[in-house]
């Protein structure tokens, strides 16, 4: 079976979701796509199976069937960032929707999405509003993390952004500029994202819609959510929060801090982690060992990323 693309034109919106040994969720999400959005939208859908186990995969022989859906395996786990740009190689498109495989559309986010972008040409990405399974909306954006907000509270926005304020827990009822989306669904204008490089691959699992958020505002675009969209998330469908899946989210924090905050921030962010950490230590002794984890540097040389084998394909 030939699972590479038919032809190489281009799409107004072309959707990546990458599946890593959960294909009950990919299916139902890919289902769930195709049954919301228009038929006069031009869209596709790339399915990166992410190395999974080969009865996973096979499962997903399923979404064949559809004209407009691309399956594709690698041979390696790339993670979310390699996954993600590794689906892109077989779709071009006028936008990008990155969409994790434990979502489901609730209405036509494409044509939503779409349209609002293609009417305000200042945004480089923007999303749904996301819901809950019992249908209540839930806060879906965040803001930068600066040292200030680390120190202070998430309160210190209320000074700093001024009238440009948004309360994270209000709920919007018209499209709002935010800072940080969830990276369960990021909708992306893709000259602004190939221009920016894409996502940053170094990052493995966590922090990767923080460092594009900051990469696209530095770029002079706006991140918006467009609460005519809506979608639900249910949310570590693919994750299990191991003692490793824990530290890996402090390499990608403490490389992000580095990355666009400097040295000296850095180092002060460590230590307040620590010190975060060690008050938890009698709750949860594991909170010990990532103390001195990050106050060692938690460096990328220990991600999850460098420990991925390779699956010989048939």
């Amino acid at each position: 079976m030939n699972y590479l693309p038919a032809a190489s034109r281009l799409y107004d919106v072309a959707i990546i979701t990458v599946n890593y040994n959960s294909s009950d969720y990919t299916i139902n999400c890919v289902h769930e796509i195709i049954k919301q959005t228009a038929t006069d939208i031009n869209y596709n859908i790339v399915v990166v199976d992410n190395n999974s186990e080969t009865n996973e995969f096979d499962k997903l022989s399923v979404l064949t069937e559809h004209d407009n859906v691309t399956l594709v395996r690698s041979h390696i786990n790339l993670g979310f960032a390699g996954g993600n740009m590794f689906g892109l190689q077989f779709s071009r498109a006028s936008y990008y929707f990155f969409l994790n495989n434990d979502c489901l559309l609730l209405n036509d986010c494409l044509t939503v999405l779409y349209d609002f972008c293609e009417k305000n040409t200042d945004v480089g990405m923007c999303s749904p509003q996301l819901y809950k399974s019992a249908g209540q909306p839930e806060p879906c954006f965040d803001y930068f993390p600066t040292l200030s907000s680390r120190i202070f509270g998430t309160g210190i926005f209320k000074i700093t952004h001024g009238k440009n304020y948004f309360p994270r827990k209000k709920i919007p009822q018209q499209p709002v500029v935010v800072e940080v989306l969830s990276g369960s669904q990021l909708f992306v204008r893709a000259n602004v994202f190939d221009d920016l490089g894409g996502f940053d691959t170094n990052l493995f699992l966590y922090c990767e819609e923080e460092d594009l958020a900051i990469r696209i505002n530095r770029a002079g675009y706006k991140t918006y959510i467009v609460p005519q969209a809506h979608n639900q998330h249910a949310g570590g469908g693919s994750t299990q929060r191991s003692y490793e899946i824990r530290r890996e989210f402090f390499i990608s924090y403490l490389y992000l801090y580095r990355k666009h905050y400097g040295f000296i921030k850095t180092q002060i962010i460590k230590l307040l982690l620590f010190i975060r950490q060690i008050k938890k230590v009698f709750k949860d002794p594991a909170c010990g060992k990532l103390a001195f984890f990050i106050i060692s540097g938690a460096h990328m040389k220990h991600s999850l990323r460098h420990r991925q084998k390779s699956r010989q394909l048939s």
